[in-house]
């Protein structure tokens, strides 16, 4: 990156401050939210946040090497210039905009209910032997990250792969605006932020300004499974390819088989078949790959290019990991949690036991709104009827689970209740036998990786 002062004032409508006595007006060769990992360069971009003002941090940020500020007010005796804004998001929205507009990269936007993260992943993996590619770090899929993640490319990338994620209606079409992604996918349409949009039409509608904001000769990615999304419609001149296991979509997996490091299959598409080994288990990865595939086909790779890119696929953390802990086989899907997630991971956690008991650490799901005590009962009931060993249900969503499992036809005796993460964590050593398979999973506020510490830590002693 490099961005002069004047061409960020322009972009952001901001007026700038400079100090007397300057040295001249400096190169921005990059930008920073976070005195902390800031470099010397970097535009320090000074957001009011829930626990600090960014502001507060601009002298240092100085000492710390920025060539300037981006904030909403003067910064008295700044040692450097600063652009004043009246809205820092706003204006780093429209600077991100300003410097995508600069590049000649294809932009792949990603959202959906679930499975956005791993799609983004598995579609970097696709990308990567053939193209310069680069996607958002986990947590960077909302109004701060994508700006951000856009702001650190450079000239070289060829794609991008950027996560989309909202909180209600219009915010992805903002998103959109910024990035200009020329592909966009859409993975499923589920009950996360029912709390939020009211109903399941609503998030679809959502979702949608993701397939509608895309430019004529662009290609949308929708998966043929989901009812809502296979109902999504592009502007004219935009392609659509349909993924699934669906006989009726054009890229389809056949003969799926699990195996012990994930699963196999055979991916078909515009006549070419070739097997694919994936290191992830599930039938929701299979359709995550497939979702990838398209990403390829549309970037022009052959099916048999996209076979062996999805071979170099390594699983985020914390999204069905597996972590291996003496005797014990753990399931780490900590990272979040839906009722669609939870059954894809009820899923993993029945192909992979293979005769072993089951252990099923579950604590609640979030951003459900009035149905959430539904939710989390519909989710024991599915667990119950997985017929899973023990069931360690964690604080009020998970005691709602357990009501469910009961419901369900679980034994009673099955079901530990514990009060917080932090009572489980203590229990559960005692709760797991030599050669369980368990599955720690829960809404990422809850931080249940710290149940996996504990086991790990357990069984290393």
């Amino acid at each position: 990156m490099r961005l002069t002062l004047e061409e960020i004032v322009q972009a952001t409508a901001g007026r700038l401050a400079a100090p007397a006595g300057g040295t001249g007006p400096p190169v921005i060769t990059g930008v920073s939210t976070d005195t902390r990992v800031l470099r010397p360069g970097d535009l320090f971009v000074a957001l009011r946040g829930p626990r600090a003002n960014g502001a507060d941090f601009i002298p240092e940020a100085f000492r710390r090497g920025a060539a300037a500020a981006l904030a909403a007010s003067a910064v008295a005796a700044a040692p450097g210039p600063v652009v004043l804004v009246t809205d820092v998001l706003a204006a780093l929205a429209a600077l991100a905009h300003h410097y995508r507009r600069t590049l000649q990269v294809t932009v792949i936007g990603v959202t959906g209910s679930v499975g956005k993260t791993t799609t983004a992943a598995m579609s970097a993996a696709v990308l990567a032997p053939a193209f310069a590619v680069v996607r958002t770090r986990d947590d960077w899929n909302a109004e701060i990250g994508v700006p951000l993640t856009l702001l650190g490319l450079e000239s070289g990338h060829q794609a991008a792969v950027i996560e989309m994620a909202m909180r209600g209606l219009g915010q992805i079409a903002d998103l959109v605006t910024m990035a200009q992604p020329r592909i966009g996918v859409v993975t499923n349409v589920g009950d996360t932020h029912l709390e939020l949009l009211g109903s399941r039409e609503n998030i679809a509608r959502a979702k949608e300004e993701l397939v509608t904001g895309l430019p004529r000769g662009g290609t949308a990615v929708l998966n043929r499974d989901d009812p809502l999304v296979s109902r999504m419609r592009p502007a004219p001149g935009v392609r659509v390819l349909f993924y699934g296991l669906s006989p009726s979509a054009e890229i389809q997996a056949r003969e799926i088989a699990h195996e012990q490091g994930g699963v196999r299959f055979l991916l078909a598409a515009g006549g070419e078949t070739e097997e694919v080994r994936l290191q992830a288990w599930g039938r929701h990865n299979v359709r995550n790959a497939l979702a990838a595939a398209g990403v390829g086909l549309a970037m022009g790779l052959t099916v048999r290019q996209i076979a062996g890119g999805l071979a170099g696929y390594t699983p985020p953390k914390m999204r069905l990991q597996p972590v291996e802990a003496g005797d014990l086989l753990i399931i780490n899907d900590a990272y979040n949690a839906s009722p669609a997630s939870m059954e894809a991971a009820f899923e993993v956690l029945d192909l992979v036991a293979r005769g072993r008991r089951t252990v099923a650490i579950l604590g609640e799901m979030r951003e459900l709104g009035h149905e959430s005590p539904r939710l989390h009962r519909d989710v024991g009931v599915m667990l119950a009827r997985r017929r899973v060993g023990v069931l360690v249900a964690v604080a009020d969503g998970g005691a709602q689970i357990a009501e469910g499992a009961v419901t369900g036809g679980m034994p009673p005796e099955a079901i530990i209740r514990l009060p917080s993460v932090e009572a489980a964590a203590e229990e559960v050593r005692g709760v797991v036998r030599p050669g369980d398979v368990v599955l720690v999973k829960g809404s990422r506020a809850l931080e249940m990786e710290r149940i996996v510490s504990t086991l790990v830590a357990s069984r290393a002693s």
